[in-house]
């Protein structure tokens, strides 16, 4: 038996730029992050994405090995979530997408994209199980 954590992280974008890092908000932060990172031998599991948003919005999952270095190389990885128009999509996995961390400095993050600066506010929510 496995000891784990199911915990809930969100954030949206700041409805001024065409880009940016979602700050991510929890109840277990006591101030919203740029990245979340996964502790030395756990995994962290996606279990679920949800988004929302008045517009086009691309969310995209990054990766990276180091975040403690100078300029960390953040890798996109997996598979990138869109919202084409206002409205709301739930994405609930079967399997999760599991990033591991074998050093303890590996970390993830969301990145936003959108046409236009300010067209559109929209928000992201993650479900992640770290064991």
């Amino acid at each position: 038996m496995s000891n784990s954590e199911l915990i809930t992280l969100a954030g949206s974008t700041d409805g001024t730029t065409a880009s940016g890092t979602i700050s991510l908000n929890s109840d277990i932060f006591q101030s919203p992050v740029q990245y979340f990172r996964i502790p030395k031998g756990l995994t962290a599991k996606i279990w679920f994405k949800k988004i929302a948003g008045e517009g086009e919005t691309l969310f995209t999952l990054q990766y990276t090995h180091d975040v403690t270095a100078a300029a960390p190389d953040w890798t996109t990885i997996l598979q990138q979530e869109k919202l084409t128009e206002k409205g709301e999509i739930t994405l609930e996995k079967r399997r999760p997408e599991i990033l591991r961390a074998f050093t303890g400095n590996e970390a993830f993050r969301v990145n936003w994209t959108q046409p236009t600066g300010g067209a559109a506010n929209a928000y992201i929510e993650l479900g992640v199980e770290i064991e």
